[in-house]
């Protein structure tokens, strides 16, 4: 199988996510510490997954529920998950899942057609870039103890 890769389009305050691969918790850990180094992190984010596999485990998602709640008040720009016009119902609830277990903190939203993600990002816009320093995340052995309290 491929690779899922991105693309930082600086100008727009947009990064986008695609290829064929697999969407896990270490693609998503060192997309994370990628956007944090490039200064990208409040940027809007499309997640195009129309051709790749969500691969993530209860602990998985308790680590990105976790380093989201973590951060507090910190801003991160709006994610759109593009899934293809017609995906698989595993693809489908899998983003469910990851949508509702990240909550409230984050603006997600699910789509079927890539123009109509494309425009809600536009209109959502991205956050405004914190320090550095505020965007430090705990280590993974951090967040799971903090997930047992």
């Amino acid at each position: 199988m491929g690779a899922l890769a991105w693309t930082i389009y600086r100008p727009e305050h947009l990064v986008v996510i695609r290829g064929i691969g697999v969407f896990d918790i270490h693609f998503a850990t060192s997309f994370r510490e990628a956007m944090r180094e490039e200064g990208a992190a409040g940027f809007c984010k499309l997640f195009d997954l129309s051709r790749a596999d969500i691969h993530l485990s209860n602990e998985d998602l308790q680590t990105m529920v976790a380093s989201t709640r973590l951060r507090g008040p910190i801003q991160s720009g709006p994610i759109a998950i593009y899934l293809g016009r017609t995906p698989p119902p595993l693809l489908v609830d899998m983003a469910i899942l990851l949508r509702e277990r990240i909550g409230h903190r984050r603006r997600v939203r699910l789509f079927t057609d890539e123009s109509l993600a494309r425009r809600w990002l536009a209109a959502e816009g991205p956050a405004v870039n914190l320090p550095q320093e505020f965007l430090q995340l705990p280590s993974r052995q951090t967040m799971s103890a903090s997930l047992r309290r």
